[in-house]
């Protein structure tokens, strides 16, 4: 990967970080599921993202190419939240890759994933 796809990249996953307290990390996984960029919190004690990896991330990638086949009947995924036992957990497509989010559960999914969205559509530009 090249040196202004990594600088790119940590600005976006900063922008987000920085878009609510409540974020705890944020991570860019490609199409393959494969991590390629993560930043989080250090005050947060992290879910055990790191049992996850490949394959949650393959998981998660899964589903949102699943729906992407229903995008002609419904319209394109803006995004996909899950709601676990200690926080919440958000994918984005962003570009050729998808960004999950997790955050403590102190926060309006809708609100969020409103203020997520212009974030994407902002780096998009």
């Amino acid at each position: 990967m090249s040196i202004t796809k990594t600088i790119e990249f940590d600005q976006f996953c900063k922008s987000i970080m920085t878009a609510d307290r409540n974020v705890r990390s944020v991570t860019i996984i490609d199409k393959k599921g494969r991590a390629v960029h993560n930043i989080s919190h250090k005050k947060f004690v992290q879910p055990s993202i790191e049992k996850w990896n490949d394959i949650h991330y393959m998981e998660c990638m899964f589903d949102i190419s699943m729906g992407a086949k229903f995008d002609n009947l419904y319209g394109p995924i803006r995004y996909h939240h899950s709601d676990k036992d200690n926080f919440m957990m958000f994918s984005f497509p962003y570009n050729k890759y998808v960004t999950i989010i997790t955050s403590t559960k102190k926060i309006s999914p809708i609100a969020f994933a409103t203020k997520i969205s212009n974030i994407i559509i902002n780096f998009k530009q």
